[in-house]
């Protein structure tokens, strides 16, 4: 008995370190999109502040917001892309970290099932 529980014991360190792996690099997936999408923000917003101006129609403006609003759509289309082309990578890192800490935890309960359970023999076992 006492080298199950040093084997769940083993299992559970192990178990531990995977999981703590696996939400380290979930966190940096999540900075890398977090920061995607910010960019996609800001570029949005760019492109909204330039249509929306208050000074007087001229031709050589509007030939600049043109120019400008070609830009950052071009930039805004890049920047999607990158985003999508992360969260597929980014679910699957979600994926096996929730997988990770699942089977660290299964493995603690199982082990505390174990711990609690000679007591529990010891208790019926004795006249």
């Amino acid at each position: 008995m006492r080298r199950q529980k040093a084997l769940l014991a083993g299992l559970e360190r192990i178990a531990r370190l995977k999981a703590d792996l696996e939400m380290q690099r979930l966190a940096v997936l999540r900075t890398h999109v977090g920061a995607a999408e910010r960019r996609v923000a800001q570029l949005k917003a760019e492109l909204d502040t330039i249509y929306r101006t208050d000074t007087s129609f001229t031709l050589a403006g509007a030939r600049l917001a043109n120019a400008l609003a070609g830009e950052y759509c071009r930039a805004l289309l890049t920047a999607e892309q990158e985003l999508a082309g992360m969260l597929p990578g980014y679910e699957l890192a979600r994926q096996a970290a929730a997988r990770e800490f699942g089977r660290a935890e299964a493995v603690r309960a199982l082990q505390q099932r174990l711990a609690s359970k000679p007591r529990a023999d010891q208790g019926s076992a004795q006249p």
